[in-house]
């Protein structure tokens, strides 16, 4: 499981959490399966850090637009 957070002054205020359950794709990456029902796909070999930006980016903020 990883588990990614941002805080301001120690206050959580957004959070994404991801587990990986499922094999290997053929293509070498991992399918990971989000706390929203998301999944996304990442390769060991390209680090924790960008598996956490892909969690950051299925954060949707309220009024963002996105």
């Amino acid at each position: 499981m990883i588990t990614v957070t941002i805080s301001i002054n120690g206050s959580p205020i957004f959070a994404r959490s991801a587990t990986r359950e499922q094999p290997m794709q053929k293509d070498g990456k991992y399918p990971y399966d989000v706390d929203t029902g998301e999944t996304v796909l990442h390769h060991p070999d390209d680090g924790a850090v960008t598996l956490a930006k892909q969690l950051l980016d299925t954060i949707h903020e309220p009024g963002s637009g996105r």
